[in-house]
């Protein structure tokens, strides 16, 4: 009896995480594909109050998922590619929708600044560098 109580309050404490936490959070038309699995963690509401928004372009290439603050500040940007058929993975959009829910439930931002691209190195320059040596 007591280990049943014992595993019974592991399991409620363990799974406390996966129930709604209380963002209150819009999901455009766009971002219908995400909707389903964003909403099993957010409080999906259509208009008010609100601590995010989710939206989703189409891009050449896939589905762009950008999630705002309730201010404006952009708190990720993720491309989910298209298959080849040109419907969305399964397995895309669970990782999109997680995403979301981090970029929601997170105080920074989730999008990193675009890499610095190298600067290609001109052959009068390695010519230079050989001559140095």
């Amino acid at each position: 009896m007591r280990s049943s109580l014992l595993a019974l309050l592991a399991v409620v404490t363990l799974a406390a995480p996966a129930w709604a936490t209380g963002e209150r959070v819009i999901v455009t038309a766009a971002a219908q594909p995400f909707r389903e699995n964003i909403c099993v963690s957010m409080t999906c509401v259509t208009s008010g109050a609100r601590e995010a928004i989710v939206t989703a372009r189409s891009v050449k290439e896939g589905v762009e998922v950008t999630v705002k603050s309730a201010s404006g500040q952009v708190k990720l940007v993720h491309v989910t590619p298209r298959t080849a058929d040109g419907d969305l993975s399964s397995i895309d959009v669970v990782t999109a929708s997680t995403l979301v829910v981090k970029a929601i439930e997170t105080a920074k931002p989730l999008t990193k600044p675009a890499p610095k691209t190298a600067r290609a190195v001109s052959k009068g320059a390695k010519l230079r560098m050989l001559a140095r040596r």
